[in-house]
């Protein structure tokens, strides 16, 4: 049984709810007192079943953010019968664009592109499993943020810091890396696809990005946000993005551009926080606390 799976568990056992899980432990059925609820995944049924749907919709997500004037990156739909010259005008205007699929998760299926064989082959791939396809300009992003909000409160905030090494002269590029985050380069799987020599020794000082991504689930860290403006900017975007939207649980990605602009990236429905278990030293018992919350609120809200 998962971590998560276990939290959820020993939750129901303090609260008195029966836990029990299925559709190959997808679905984890919650009763009490003759009431019934289901999390899929990690989606609690909180928010509105159309709400969910939207946010698990990048473009969708996008029109709505774009609809009540919110700061968050730019992204056009790409659909099969796309027009390629559209397209190339959009390369020839950013020179670098992100693509992804529209409903894409963790990182997965998301690509950057600086060249219109790159972007229409990478494109058409996408289309084969996804559509519509998304394009955004590539931003220079300096951290990026996660806020976890249940019920208007925020419960969760942390940046993320995407893989990245000094070298000191002395150790190899692996090594380095299990300096970065030995919970996730000790899985040699992660190292295998790495466009890097893992024995080279990097020069002192010498930086090395191994990923542009943010993800936790691809190598990155966790940091606490330290800038208490910083705190408060990054709380108050996203308390007004999810009052406006009416969301009641979920996490707001935001980014902090190199020009010091902070852009929603994306809102996830589904609240996992697997990797913030492994990485913060009390993970755990944040995760559960939270967790405990939404479930409560899933019976006391109908007792």
């Amino acid at each position: 049984m998962k971590t998560y799976q276990k939290i959820i568990r020993e939750i129901c056992q303090e609260l008195n709810i029966e836990f029990n899980l299925l559709s190959k432990d997808f679905i984890i059925k919650l009763e009490k007192d003759g009431l019934v609820k289901y999390i899929y995944g990690y989606k609690f049924p909180l928010n509105d079943h159309a709400l969910g749907l939207i946010l698990d919709d990048k473009y969708a997500t996008y029109e709505i953010l774009n609809d009540y004037n919110l700061p968050t990156i730019e992204m056009i739909p790409v659909f099969l019968n796309y027009n390629q010259e559209e397209l190339k005008n959009y390369l020839k205007k950013y020179q670098t664009l992100i693509v992804k699929a529209n409903n894409g998760t963790c990182g997965t299926e998301v690509y950057k592109v600086n060249t219109e064989a790159k972007l229409f082959s990478t494109v058409n791939n996408l289309l084969t499993k996804n559509a519509p396809v998304c394009l955004s300009p590539f931003y220079n992003v300096i951290n990026e943020y996660r806020v976890i909000i249940l019920n208007n409160q925020v419960k969760i905030m942390y940046g993320k810091i995407k893989p990245t090494i000094i070298g000191d002269g002395k150790h190899t590029i692996k090594e380095l890396l299990l300096t970065f985050n030995y919970n996730y380069y000790s899985h040699s799987k992660n190292l295998e696809n790495l466009n890097f020599d893992l024995k080279k020794i990097p020069k002192f000082q010498e930086k090395i990005e191994i990923s542009y991504k943010f993800n936790l689930s691809n190598g990155s860290i966790i940091f606490e946000i330290e800038d208490l403006k910083l705190r408060n900017e990054l709380k108050e975007l996203a308390l007004k993005t999810v009052k406006l939207l009416n969301i009641k649980f979920a996490s707001v990605d935001i980014i902090k551009t190199i020009d010091n602009k902070l852009l929603i990236l994306e809102i996830n429905s589904g609240v996992m926080m697997d990797n913030f278990i492994k990485l913060h030293k009390s993970g755990s018992l944040i995760a559960k606390e939270v967790y405990k919350t939404a479930i409560n609120n899933l019976f006391v809200s109908n007792s």
